[in-house]
């Protein structure tokens, strides 16, 4: 159980302010408009983290290590609340055109793509469970990624990443959900499993 909660705080410092693919309820609704999705959500950075926020979670709730009461607590952990911490952060650290420009970068089809597949690299290096096989992005989509990073606000969106802001922003966030799984039981001494 340690091991759990020690997969889920690692998980959650690596993947929070990092970008992640939207929902697939949310890509079937964008798809056609994602350019303009992103021009009109100047939170949209703050929506992806949040959803990154997510997946930890439920990789607690699919685990067979802990109780259905445990599981319910989980549940109930309201990440929302730490929205205004990620997106204070994220506001701090570039101005609203910078925002735009990352907005409309991450919503490329293509970076998604290149996202999605890096972060279930990780999860499977992790040991954690996927829900689905990404594709493989192709050396051209790859390209579009790499050709941000070289530009100055890619570097700029790099560093954020190890600022002292992001750090502070994701111990707050840390600090949070280690609070909700203890009470929910899944701290150092976790209930065991009836």
């Amino acid at each position: 159980m340690k091991l759990l909660k020690l997969t889920t705080l690692t998980l959650i410092t690596v993947l929070s302010l990092t970008a992640c693919d939207k929902t697939t309820e949310q890509k079937a609704d964008n798809k056609a408009t994602s350019t303009e999705t992103a021009k009109e959500s100047p939170n949209l950075l703050v929506d992806m983290t949040m959803e990154t926020l997510k997946i930890p979670m439920d990789v607690i709730k699919s685990s067979d290590q802990i109780t259905a009461e445990q599981k319910s607590c989980v549940a109930k952990i309201d990440l929302n609340s730490q929205k205004p911490t990620i997106k204070e952060a994220i506001e701090k650290a570039f101005t609203p055109e910078e925002i735009k420009q990352l907005n409309d970068f991450y919503a490329k089809p293509e970076v998604q793509k290149v996202t999605n597949y890096g972060r279930e690299q990780l999860f499977m290096q992790m040991g954690l469970p996927i829900k689905a096989t990404a594709e493989k992005p192709t050396e051209a989509e790859m390209k579009v990624v790499a050709e941000f990073a070289k530009k100055p606000l890619g570097q700029k969106s790099a560093k954020f990443n190890l600022s002292e802001d992001a750090t502070a922003s994701n111990q707050k966030v840390n600090e949070f959900i280690k609070g909700a799984l203890d009470k929910c039981g899944l701290g150092e001494e976790p209930q065991a499993k009836k």
